[in-house]
């Protein structure tokens, strides 16, 4: 319990920092910098605008003087004019009935014409037209048909009215005298003239519309000058800044920025934890491979932002990936990318273009680099990386209509960026694997490679142990692929097991190449001792060699704390007072921890025993290897691996199957089986 509260412990000694630390580099790139700018202040620093964006308030400015411009629409009513006319017939005809009637007095049809006539008048008026002639009003109803008819075949409207009406005064008065209605024909006009032209609201609003449309929006490109050193701010600069984010907020707009920023930033790590904590518990438990991730993600987003400025393409976010997935893992690789690619999308305003390319790329390199034995895939990863931008940047380039120049400086720097993630990655690899004590196929690769300085010395000064290293090395390669281990850690740590016999290296079998043997000179103790401390100078050589811990772990354990049973047995045989104590007689290591420590034991005395057999037949050697891996196992050695018995059975035919190689023409075959 109290192990688990410390491992917790350190692991939010590491995450919280880290996420305080992403959270200062998002404050810093990509919230801009707020400006405390009132209309009239005069500016001391220059402004250009961080993105492209619209300008609102010019775009309705232009919108407003198009819209403006725009004439009000009319339509003819032509019911008004027919309407008109027979306004005109039914009062003439209302005018003559009554002159023509016998039933009403004169001041009763001067009262009928007061309370029903079709045209409202004075009393007046009534009273001329009916003591007019038949003729004189027939020629007033003419004058004021053709009249009204003149003017509303040029189309009247609201605002002509009373233009009109003046016009129909004058009219009549140009008329000759002769004829008394005249007055009275211009008041009938007037009264009951109206507009024909209507105004046509909706077609006029129709018409508005599409010449705000046709005013394309201003665009402020990013990079434009908004704000000159030494102007005087307006109200459309303090629009401008505060449509960029770029003026401050009394009302506190920036802390809710701030706290978006820190939400979303944390629910991104949350995610992400969760993901390693479920899908890769063995990682989770390692607080040197959080550490180590969470270092490699604060080191490339560092280089990120010093190589924005120069293009967004050169951000070498592909490379945490890259790393991530030959040191730790491919899985937690691509969701590390995705994480990075969250962080990259606040610092750029999620330009899509870019965000596409980078979670693309991230993912091909990791696939590419995973299990990778050359470190020139890195360089290949990296291409693909160049290869994935090009694609990206083409595609996006053509759908928004790009500029041929921006096209060709985006790609080249796509290029640059993704040959510039693979030099990077094997740049930091070394920092990291010795840093955190990592080995990488890569470093065992190079490890096994006969030309390394030990191996040259061995095969030099211990040619016999340099050829029993080989022999275990193919042992141990052969097993580790059956039972799931790192065959090239077991390889690389084969051959560099027995390294302390450097030390003296004609004190072991292998290297003496007469029939003397210097311990046939010395007492069996001093022997014991002699070939226990050579796992004691193996560490030495190693560490001072700076070999890995994981080689190192294999050297000091490749003999566990067996016996040196041929000495003690002559120690037995030699003692005459003092007993024998056994624990002198053996390794005082560790036994086998891992898998590929425990085969290396196993393959070493296997290869040594196989060896020492003068006539092996087929059945000799199985039943040696046999015999060596149950005494081990009786020994207790391998009770601290996770080795099964199952296992053992594949490690042991794994044996079998290259030593059958090895001694080919050796092995000598029972007779009563058939020829092969």
């Amino acid at each position: 319990m109290e192990k688990a509260r410390k491992s917790n412990f350190i692991k939010a000694s590491i995450l919280v920092p880290v996420f305080l630390l992403i959270y200062i580099i998002l404050m810093i790139t990509a919230a801009p910098k707020k400006y405390n700018f009132s209309i009239g202040d005069i500016s001391e620093v220059d402004i250009d605008a961080p993105a492209n964006m619209v300008d609102k308030v010019a775009t309705e400015m232009l919108r407003k003087e198009a819209e403006d411009k725009v004439q009000p629409i009319y339509k003819v009513d032509l019911t008004v004019q027919i309407e008109l006319e027979k306004t005109i017939d039914s009062f003439f005809l209302q005018l003559e009935e009554l002159i023509e009637s016998e039933e009403y007095d004169f001041e009763q049809k001067l009262e009928i014409l007061e309370n029903n006539a079709v045209v409202p008048l004075d009393k007046d008026s009534y009273r001329l037209l009916l003591s007019s002639s038949q003729s004189d009003l027939k020629q007033a109803k003419d004058n004021i048909r053709y009249l009204i008819n003149q003017i509303l075949n040029e189309r009247l409207s609201q605002e002509q009215l009373e233009s009109k009406k003046e016009d129909i005064i004058e009219f009549f008065s140009k008329l000759p005298k002769q004829s008394k209605l005249n007055d009275v024909g211009a008041k009938i006009a007037t009264s009951i003239i109206m507009p024909n032209l209507l105004y046509d609201k909706e077609e006029t609003e129709l018409r508005k519309e599409e010449a705000r449309a046709n005013i394309e929006e201003v665009l402020i490109k990013k990079g434009t000058r908004i704000v000159s050193k030494g102007q005087e701010i307006n109200e459309q600069q303090i629009q401008l800044l505060k449509a960029y984010g770029l003026l401050k907020d009394a009302n506190g707009s920036d802390k809710r920025i701030n706290f978006a920023y820190g939400t979303m930033l944390f629910a991104a790590m949350a995610v992400f934890c969760l993901y390693i904590w479920r899908l890769s518990p063995n990682i989770w438990t390692s607080n040197s491979m959080l550490l180590l991730i969470c270092i490699n993600i604060i080191i490339i987003l560092i280089l990120a932002i010093g190589t924005r400025s120069i293009s967004h393409y050169m951000m070498p976010i592909p490379a945490c990936a890259f790393i991530i997935t030959i040191l730790v893992d491919a899985r937690v690789a691509i969701v590390t990318n995705i994480l990075m690619v969250v962080i990259i999308g606040f610092m750029t305003e999620f330009n899509i273009v870019l965000l596409v390319a980078l979670l693309l790329s991230g993912a091909l390199g990791s696939i590419m680099v995973s299990k990778t034995h050359h470190r020139s895939m890195v360089i290949y990863a990296g291409l693909a990386v160049a290869f994935i931008n090009i694609i990206t940047i083409m595609s996006f380039g053509l759908i928004n209509n790009v500029e041929i120049k921006h096209f060709i400086y985006d790609i080249t720097y796509g290029i640059v960026g993704g040959i510039f993630t693979s030099v990077l990655t094997i740049g930091l690899l070394p920092f990291f694997e010795y840093a955190f004590d990592i080995i990488t196929s890569t470093k065992l690769l190079e490890l096994t490679n006969p030309n390394q300085p030990l191996l040259r010395r061995l095969m030099i000064e211990a040619p016999g142990t340099y050829y029993h290293s080989i022999l275990v090395g193919n042992l141990s390669e052969a097993a580790a692929d059956e039972v799931g281990a790192n065959a090239l850690l077991c390889r690389a740590g084969s051959y560099y097991h027995d390294i302390g016999k450097l030390k003296r290296p004609y004190f072991f079998k292998e290297n003496q190449l007469t029939p003397d043997n210097p311990h046939d000179k010395i007492s069996p103790n001093l022997s014991a001792s002699i070939i226990i401390s050579h796992v004691k100078d193996g560490i030495e050589i190693a560490k001072k060699h700076k070999l890995p811990s994981k080689v190192i772990d294999i050297i000091s354990q490749h003999h566990g704390n067996t016996l040196v049973a041929y000495f003690y047995h002559k120690a037995l045989k030699a003692q005459e007072k003092d007993p024998v104590e056994e624990e002198k007689f053996r390794y005082p290591w560790s036994k086998p921890q891992t898998k590929e420590a425990a085969i290396v034991m196993l393959a070493d005395s296997v290869e040594a025993s196989v060896r020492s057999l003068s006539e092996p037949t087929k059945e000799d050697v199985e039943k040696g290897v046999r015999k060596i891996v149950f005494d081990k196992i009786n020994d207790n050695q391998l009770g601290e691996c996770n080795l099964t018995l199952k296992d053992m059975d594949k490690i042991i035919q794994a044996f079998l199957k290259v030593l059958e190689g090895i001694f080919h023409d050796r092995i000598e075959y029972p007779e009563n089986l058939k020829d092969i």
